[in-house]
């Protein structure tokens, strides 16, 4: 029962069909219509939006460049004093 299941491979396989070639322009500028129009889709960010993420980047970013320098300088001292 369990044979009659087995596809019969010695029947011919079918050929697929060509791919049909386009043009690398025409596929390129059609990319660059799509990318445009997304564009167009995008709800982008005003200035004070930019603004208060910007401050808080680098708010974030002078926390932790301190709060690394401080560790940094702590363990120098420390490794410093127990391998004179």
């Amino acid at each position: 029962m369990a044979l009659s299941k087995i596809k019969d491979s010695s029947a011919p396989k079918k050929k697929a069909a060509p791919k049909e070639r386009k043009n690398p322009l025409t596929v390129v500028s059609q990319y660059v219509r799509d990318v445009r129009n997304e564009f167009r889709k995008v709800i982008w960010p005003g200035r004070a939006e930019i603004t208060a993420a910007t401050i808080v980047v680098l708010s974030a970013l002078v926390f932790f460049m301190l709060f690394m320098g401080v560790f940094d300088f702590i363990f120098a001292k420390t490794i410093t004093a127990f391998l004179g």
